[in-house]
């Protein structure tokens, strides 16, 4: 299993020598946001989620729950988000919690056909169905949540062409979870799902450049708490996404749709 980690607060505390109540913004967007970007690329995605006040937001594969706190905070709504792995889950509350945020942002340990709660105003996958093979599904389901019109923002993965990425990286550790769909397959496959195209950039040059300004920024200043170093090789994870994004083998596209 990729996703396996556990006892995330624990480990967190210790690479900061603190405790996570005492930790600044800046050293938690550092390892609380499980893609590409960070707290930037979430902040491309906002806008078109147009939210504010007395809206909800689902989250699809939540994770530590770092984008969805971000979106709390920028547009004052309210967010659901739901992942399978339940020490991500466990640590998105605490942290949630330490945020001040918990009365708004609420995390589950389900799979997304397992949430009875539907009628959101948006959701958002940042990173998220590399894992899942049958994506026209997985989009289904969200559609199936959200009221007509609500925007889905996606900011998410795809191969180039045939050629495989090295292994291991941040959502495989040895490729056997990890289906990878075309850019033109994935947008297809959302649409099919009950989707209406608002918009469909490239944002891999974007990404590549935010991997070399992140890489420059750890030489000069080694940071002891960051995302690989939560995770089980997590240096040679990320190292190998960033070359495959810089290579051309994969690319990062981010996109905006209504619900019909």
């Amino acid at each position: 299993m990729t996703y396996d980690e556990s006892g995330i607060i624990d480990a967190i505390e210790r690479l900061a020598r603190t405790d996570v109540a005492a930790l600044t913004q800046d050293q938690l967007d550092g390892v609380d946001q499980f893609h590409a970007g960070g707290p930037e690329a979430v902040d491309r995605l906002v806008p078109a989620l147009r939210l504010g006040p007395g809206t909800t937001l689902l989250d699809v594969g939540s994770g530590f729950g770092g984008p969805a706190r971000q979106i709390a905070r920028a547009t004052g709504c309210d967010v659901v988000g739901v992942d399978i792995t339940a020490a991500y889950v466990e640590a998105a509350r605490e942290l949630t919690a330490h945020a001040g945020l918990d009365a708004r942002v609420r995390f589950h340990h389900t799979r997304l056909s397992g949430l009875p709660l539907t009628g959101f105003d948006a959701a958002v996958t940042l990173h998220v169905q590399m894992n899942v093979a049958d994506k026209r599904a997985f989009y289904a389901d969200i559609a199936a949540r959200l009221r007509p019109g609500a925007r889905l923002a996606v900011h998410e993965v795809c191969r180039a062409g045939d050629a495989r990425p090295p292994l291991p990286l941040p959502w495989s550790l040895d490729g056997s979870d990890s289906f990878l769909a075309t850019p033109d397959e994935l947008r297809r496959d959302i649409a099919a799902a009950g989707f209406d195209l608002v918009e469909w950039t490239d944002d891999t040059s974007w990404a590549a450049d935010w991997f070399s300004a992140l890489g420059r920024r750890l030489s000069a200043a080694p940071a002891p708490l960051t995302l690989p170093a939560l995770l089980a090789d997590g240096p040679t994870r990320m190292l190998n996404y960033a070359i495959a994004l810089t290579d051309g083998t994969l690319t990062l596209h981010r996109g905006t749709f209504t619900a019909s």
